[in-house]
């Protein structure tokens, strides 16, 4: 049990910081600010068809895809944000 002359410590700590505004537009620009292929590929590896989707990232002023794969879609959403 406590007793009447024990303390209790509690060590506080900030798990977390400011990032400055250059370094936050630095990494919004290099992982956030994209393009994404939005293309559905159908293909049969063994005569099952199955689609999938592009998923490229590209650049956010992107039109076309860069990938072959999906033919240079123009099916293009910008990357969703982060909360």
């Amino acid at each position: 049990m406590w007793s009447t002359e024990s303390t209790l410590h509690l060590v506080l700590r900030l798990r977390g910081g400011i990032i400055e505004p250059s370094l936050m537009a630095l990494a919004r620009k290099y992982n956030q600010d994209k393009m994404i292929c939005r293309k559905i590929l159908k293909y049969s590896p063994s005569f099952i068809f199955v689609s999938v989707r592009c998923y490229a990232r590209l650049h956010p002023r992107a039109v076309n895809c860069r990938k072959k794969k999906c033919g240079h879609s123009n099916q293009l959403r910008p990357k969703k944000k982060i909360k």
